[in-house]
């Protein structure tokens, strides 16, 4: 399963607080895998212009379903507006009934743990 490479859209700095967060989930069928990177698409190019938006990485597995999107920004309300704005909220809509399951978990992680690990990820989702 292809991990998408840490994306960095904003200058990081190793001593301060950020915001990340995780969906953790699987689709109910691999045939939606290729919608989702369509918008997925869209959504990359909605970050590159967010305020506030530090970096991203994922990864989405054809075969197993499986979908981990890891993202950080500046602080959560720049995540709340980039999330219920523009290509995201439209994508999202739309998703919602292509998954089986999704899980969001958010934490603080310093700018010298930058990038997050989609397994630190993975396991703080099936912690919660």
């Amino acid at each position: 399963m292809p991990n998408v490479k840490w994306t960095t859209f904003s200058e990081i700095s190793p001593d301060r607080e950020y915001f990340a967060f995780a969906n953790v989930g699987e689709l109910k069928s691999s045939w939606s895998y290729f919608s989702l990177l369509m918008g997925a698409q869209k959504v990359a190019k909605q970050l590159e212009k967010t305020k506030g938006a530090i970096g991203i990485t994922g990864r989405l597995g054809f075969l197993n379903k499986k979908l981990v999107v890891v993202g950080v920004f500046e602080n959560e309300d720049a995540l709340n507006e980039f999330a219920h704005s523009g290509q995201h909220a439209n994508c999202m809509e739309k998703t919602k009934s292509k998954l089986k399951v999704m899980k969001c978990v958010k934490w603080n992680i310093l700018g010298s743990n930058l990038p997050p690990t989609i397994e630190d990820a993975i396991s703080r989702a099936n912690t919660t």
